[in-house]
This record gives structure tokens, C-alpha cells and sequence, in this order.
């Protein structure tokens, strides 16, 4: 096809498109020619009934490039028009109150670009607002809702879905703020949103009426709360912070020490796991006593942490972050359950970003049996800590658990994590004579054995690390989700005990998180109160 054909194929299609003729999916026929880059950075400014628009030509486009101004009346359409520009810019006086759909392609005689960025202007507009107060009931067959008029609002539309946020039942124009109808039986879910010159504005909050059906149960919540760790909440207003789990149990969630209402916990659950950066690691619920469950144990509520670290983070002995992470370890220092039972719970979520590699898993750690930190035997025990009885003194304060998790697939390892939480200022210490006896550390039997200097008051249990490796992955070419039980062991789906593992399907051995290859992070001391700790309730 010569230069020639191309260009009048080009500037045919343009002004078909203009026309409604046709629309872009024939921009297949020119994916052959060197169509131009689409058009960047489209501004839209409004001052009264004048509209300025600007943009700039994308990458290479070429000196004498015509631009197409489209406009909509909702996203992605051009039933309004569109416009050729010789220049990047457009002053456009006297344009009617509305709502506009607007973007910018660039045609040569190599063909017609994709389109800019949309922007969404409006002309003579007030914002409108959510209808406020939308309320329902039910009568018999038939349902009555109201709500209180938009100022601006030349109507209205009522939405109903199935679930919420959906539209799939009904939507329903009127001029009303008040509807009464009958309705076959069923669940919906209502929403209202206020219509002007602009368009649709945002969606009222949302009702729920069930015609003839019974209201779900709501699913009890697993695991008891220990009252003495609630300090000045309540032990509803604790339960506000729980999580579905999916698996017909709701399970109590991180939550701030100092609750929004005004009250403070006196226990504390480490970093917030918002604080991710990472959408999928962010968005994935924190449900404690969730992996402990299907071990048939409980595991105390206060002594979950989390951990969360991003690309870029510096710790505290200089280490530079080079992973998205989120470690939740079942760690309290208060009671004799760490030393007494060898697994705890540790759902560990890793997004390594430069090497392709992900895997959420939630398992047991096996944190095995339990050594003073300073027994000189070999190997170390798996499960170090400051233990009177101890065959020297003791040189260090702290507790360190190590273990490792693996995802078990037709009989061999897709994916092994390291972890290793610590704590470094433990509440109470073990006697081995007596493995349910704990001494205070602030016991003078402790001080006797103890070589170092430290805050022995009765508040303790801040100072805590987690160490990690982003794992081993031996799944290239493998599936991505896995279930097993809580030791990594292959079930069946539909197994209740099965536990849901994400593992990218790669191989990878050893990729560094840091440049010396370990996530070494401590929880965020603004989440544990500094002057009044947290002593015996951690």
C-alpha cells in the first residue's frame, strides 16, 4: 500500500469516526503502518462556559500532526464529536452545561494513535452530592424507601444488586425521593445516586432488604480473649475488629493500641498491615487463631505481631530493604504456652519485585524445643531463651525462635521460608525444674545469672525483630495455589483442614531480600507505648 493509500485511509476512517460510521476496532487494519505515539498530559480548565483543553504529542510524534478532539457523554464514547487541531490546544467559549467525556488521538498519514489519558469536564456544574439518609423497610411484599434531596438534582436513580455495590436487579429512574412497591422475594441490596447536568453523581450509603427471606446468621467468632488485655475497651468494642474467614468463623484482626473510640488495649499487635505497599499483600485479611484452628489449638489472642516492611526501608542496623513483606508470628512473651507447645502459628507473605518471585503462605512454625541463649551446645537449640538453671550467665535478654516452612506438592518441598522472629525484652523466663513455672524478669533469680544491663521494670515485651529470607522456590512451571494442612502437608481442596498457599511458578534459590540477603525489621516502636509498656499482658 503506497504512502498515498495510507493517508487516504487514514483520513477516511478519522472522518467516519467522526461520523459514528465506524468505530476504533477497525484500527486493526493500519497496525501494520507506523501509527504515531498517542497524545500525553490532556488538561482540561473550565472558567464559566469556556473550556481550555491542552496535551502534548507522545513520543516521536512528527512535526505537522493533526489532532482529533473527541467528546463524550460518558467514558470512552464520542457521541458528542470530534473536532481536527493543528495545534496541541483547543479554546472552546460558549459550550453548554454539561458533563464531558474528553481525549485527544494524533493521525498522520501512517494512521490514527490509540487515545490520551480521558478527562472528565464539566461546565455550569455543582457537584452533586450522595443523597443522604437513605432508608428502608419492608412490609410484607412490599418495600418503601426514602431519602433526602440533592440540592441540584433534576432526578434521581435507585440501583439493586444482588451483592453489594451490584446494579443486576433493577435500576430505576424517578423525580421522587420516596418509592413504594411490591417486589418478589429475594435479598437486594439498594443504593440511590442524585442525576443533573453533569451526569450521575456518587451512590447514598446502602440498605439491605431481604422480602421474605431470613437474615444469614452471622458467623460466631473463633477464640477467647483473655479480659485482663482489653485495659480500658470493651470487650465489644474489641470485636469490632475482626475479619471473615471464609470457613464459617469470623476472626478477631490487628487492631490500633489506642482504639478510635477513645480507649486503649493493653495488649498491642505491631506494625499496621495498611502499611503495605504492595495492593495483594495490603488487601489479604490478617485473621488471628486462623491457621491455629486447623491444629485444633488456641493460641493466645494478644500474642500475635506483625511486620511489615517495603522496598527502600532502612532498618536500624542500615540494612536496605529490597522486598514487599508481611510476617505475622504468633510470639507472646507473657505465658508458659511458647515454651510448652512446639508449633505457632506465622502466615508470611513475600513480593520480590526485581527477581518475579511471590508466595503467601500461612502454616505452623515448628519452633521446636527450648535452650538458654547461652548453652554451648551444638547445634543450638531451635528455640533460645533466657532460662534460669542455665549451664553459664547469661550475656543477652533475648528469645529467638527459628524455623522453617514448607509448601509440600506430590511428595516434594515447591517452597521453603525461613523466618525468625525475636525479642529482645521478654516479660517472663522459664524454669526449666518446673516447664509451667515463669519468673518475672524482674525476679531477683534472674538478675543473678545475668550479665548485661537493662530496664527490668515491670513494663516489657516492645523490643521485637523479624528475620527472613525470601525462601526457596523449586515450582518452575508448577501451579500457583496449593492446599494443605497446617504442617505444608498436601490435602485435598476440599479438606477442612485445608489451608490455601500461593507459590509463583518459578525456581529461585537464595535471591537476596537485602544486599546481604535478610529482612531484618523491627516492629514500629510508635505502636507500643513507650512510657507505660506493656508488662505482663503481652
Amino acid at each position: 500500500m503506497s504512502r498515498v493509500q495510507r493517508f487516504a485511509l487514514a483520513w477516511l476512517s478519522m472522518a467516519a469516526l467522526a461520523a459514528g460510521v465506524i468505530t476504533w476496532a477497525g484500527e486493526a487494519a493500519l497496525d501494520a503502518f507506523a501509527v504515531p505515539s498517542p497524545p500525553v498530559n490532556l488538561t482540561a480548565v473550565v472558567t464559566g462556559q469556556t473550556v481550555a483543553l491542552s496535551w502534548l504529542g507522545g513520543p516521536g510524534t512528527p512535526v505537522g500532526t493533526t489532532y482529533w478532539v473527541e467528546a463524550g457523554s460518558v467514558a470512552g464514547a464520542r457521541d458528542i464529536g470530534a473536532w481536527p487541531m493543528a495545534a496541541t490546544g483547543l479554546l472552546a467559549p460558549g459550550v453548554p452545561d454539561g458533563r464531558y467525556f474528553v481525549r485527544v488521538r494524533a493521525a498522520t498519514i501512517e494512521g490514527i494513535s490509540g487515545p490520551s489519558n480521558e478527562v472528565d469536564v464539566r461546565v455550569g456544574c455543582g457537584a452533586l452530592v450522595a443523597p443522604p439518609n437513605l432508608t428502608g423497610s419492608v412490609s410484607g411484599a412490599v418495600v418503601a424507601i426514602a431519602w433526602t434531596p440533592v440540592p441540584g438534582a433534576s432526578a434521581y436513580r435507585l440501583e439493586a444488586g444482588s451483592a453489594p455495590g451490584l446494579a443486576d436487579i433493577a435500576v430505576v429512574p424517578t423525580a421522587a425521593t420516596a418509592l413504594a412497591a411490591p417486589v418478589p422475594h429475594g435479598a437486594y441490596y439498594v443504593r440511590v445516586r442524585a442525576v443533573g447536568a453533569c451526569g450521575v453523581g456518587d451512590a447514598s450509603n446502602e440498605v439491605v432488604l431481604r422480602v421474605g427471606v431470613t437474615p444469614p446468621s452471622t458467623p460466631p467468632i473463633f477464640g477467647v480473649v483473655d479480659p485482663i488485655v482489653l485495659g480500658a475497651c470493651s470487650a465489644a468494642t474489641h470485636d469490632t475488629w475482626v475479619v471473615d474467614g471464609g470457613d464459617g468463623f469470623r476472626y478477631r484482626s490487628w487492631h490500633p493500641q489506642a482504639d478510635p473510640s477513645g480507649c486503649v488495649y493493653a495488649h498491642e499487635h505491631g506494625d499496621d498491615p495498611a502499611l503495605s505497599a504492595n495492593a495483594a499483600i495490603s488487601a489479604s485479611p490478617v485473621r488471628f487463631g486462623y491457621i491455629g484452628r486447623r491444629m485444633d489449638h488456641e493460641e493466645a489472642h494478644e500474642g500475635f505481631k506483625v511486620f511489615v516492611a517495603n522496598p527502600g526501608d532502612v532498618n536500624d542496623e542500615g540494612r536496605v530493604n529490597r522486598v514487599y513483606s508481611r510476617s505475622v508470628f504468633h510470639m507472646g512473651t507473657g505465658g508458659p504456652k511458647r515454651f510448652s507447645m512446639p508449633h505457632h502459628s506465622a502466615d508470611i507473605r513475600v513480593v520480590h519485585p526485581e527477581f518475579g518471585l511471590a508466595a503467601f503462605t500461612q502454616l505452623m512454625m515448628d519452633t521446636g524445643g527450648t535452650g538458654a541463649v547461652c548453652d554451648p551446645r551444638s547445634p543450638a537449640p531451635v528455640k533460645d531463651v533466657i532460662q534460669l538453671q542455665s549451664p553459664c550467665k547469661l550475656g543477652s535478654a533475648y528469645e529467638i525462635w527459628s524455623t522453617t516452612q514448607s509448601v509440600m506438592y506430590q511428595g516434594r518441598a515447591v517452597y521453603t521460608a525461613f523466618a525468625t522472629p525475636a525479642v529482645f525484652d521478654p516479660i517472663t523466663v522459664l524454669n526449666p525444674a518446673n516447664p509451667t513455672e515463669l519468673v518475672y524478669v524482674w525476679d531477683p533469680r534472674v538478675s543473678a545469672i545475668k550479665l548485661f544491663t537493662d530496664d527490668w521494670s515491670g513494663f516489657r515485651g516492645c523490643d521485637r525483630e523479624s528475620y527472613a529470607q525470601p525462601g526457596y522456590w523449586r515450582n518452575a512451571g508448577g501451579p500457583t495455589t496449593f492446599y494443605t494442612d497446617a504442617m505444608g502437608r498436601q490435602v485435598a481442596p476440599g479438606d477442612p483442614h485445608a489451608l490455601v498457599q500461593q507459590i509463583a511458578a518459578v525456581d529461585s534459590i537464595g535471591a537476596p531480600a537485602t544486599q546481604d540477603g535478610l529482612v531484618q525489621f523491627k516492629m514500629r516502636k510508635s505502636y507500643c507505648q513507650q512510657r507505660a509498656k506493656l508488662g505482663l499482658k503481652n
